[in-house]
């Protein structure tokens, strides 16, 4: 069975985040039902490379797909983009080697946050309206912190026991 590697684009703002859930609408929930649609497949496998939040939007986030099909990776992203709503894109397809796996391959995460200092009729859903003015360099100098291998411990309520809440985070950049 061919195994795809694809690169997702989606505003998320419409879905309860990646993973599938019942009684919730995720980018999960939505690419399974364009493969379905797509493909009538009888078992395949849609897997994400991360969890994303309810309301988070992703660039490029990358899941793999197994699939039945003698298609080409480019015919696939097609069809599945001819099913899929507005507002997810699958970017790219790639036939990957069947041990590819997007979770456990992935080697980093980049994660982006915009701050606007104005209301913005067109970036709304984009961008955290912050009215108070900003200390960009407080906020670069308070960034170097997080810099490094870290605990997040505070940050969440998983059990450390259970799971690790130390996370290496290369490099954290202020711009305006």
């Amino acid at each position: 069975m061919p195994r795809f590697k694809l690169l997702i684009e989606y505003a998320g703002t419409r879905y309860s985040g990646w993973q599938i859930q019942k009684n919730a609408r995720t980018v999960q929930g939505e690419i399974d039902r364009a493969i379905r649609e797509a493909f009538r497949p009888r078992e395949f496998e849609l897997y994400g490379s991360g969890r994303t939040d309810a309301g988070v939007h992703a660039l490029g986030q990358v899941a793999h797909l197994e699939l039945y099909t003698a298609l080409a990776p480019e015919a696939v992203r097609r069809k599945l983009n001819d099913e899929l709503p507005a507002d997810i894109h699958i970017i790219s397809a790639a036939t990957v080697p069947p041990r590819f796996h997007a979770r456990h391959d992935a080697v980093s995460r980049s994660y982006l946050y915009q701050i606007s200092r104005r209301r913005t009729a067109f970036g709304k859903p984009f961008v955290w309206w912050i009215r108070e003015p900003l200390n960009a360099g407080a906020m670069r100098d308070a960034a170097k912190g997080f810099v490094g291998m870290k605990d997040f411990q505070g940050f969440t309520d998983d059990d450390p026991d259970e799971k690790s809440t130390l996370v290496l985070v290369d490099g954290l950049e202020i711009v305006e």
